[in-house]
C-alpha cells in the first residue's frame, strides 16, 4: 500500500471531501489569477500555490489507492 505523503502544511485537507478539495483548487487558482501580484500568491505559509498542490497530492493519493483496491475487488 501506498504510503501517504511525508509532510504536507495543510495537515486537515486529510479530513476534507474529494469536492471541498477540488473547491480549494479552484478558489485559488481564480485568486492567483485575479491578483498576480499578491504575495500570498506563492510566498509565506498557507500561500495559494501550497494549498493548491497539497490539494492535488491527496486527490491523487486517494484516486491511486481507489485504484489499488479496485483491482484487488475484482
Amino acid at each position: 500500500m501506498k504510503a501517504k505523503p511525508q509532510y504536507l502544511e495543510n495537515d486537515s485537507f486529510w479530513r476534507l471531501s474529494d469536492a471541498s478539495l477540488r473547491y480549494i483548487i479552484s478558489d485559488c487558482h481564480a485568486s492567483m489569477e485575479a491578483n498576480p501580484n499578491n504575495p500570498k500568491c506563492i510566498h509565506g505559509r498557507g500561500n495559494y500555490a501550497d494549498q493548491i498542490n497539497d490539494a492535488a497530492t491527496i486527490l491523487t493519493w486517494r484516486r491511486d489507492l481507489d485504484g489499488r483496491i479496485g483491482r484487488y475487488i475484482q
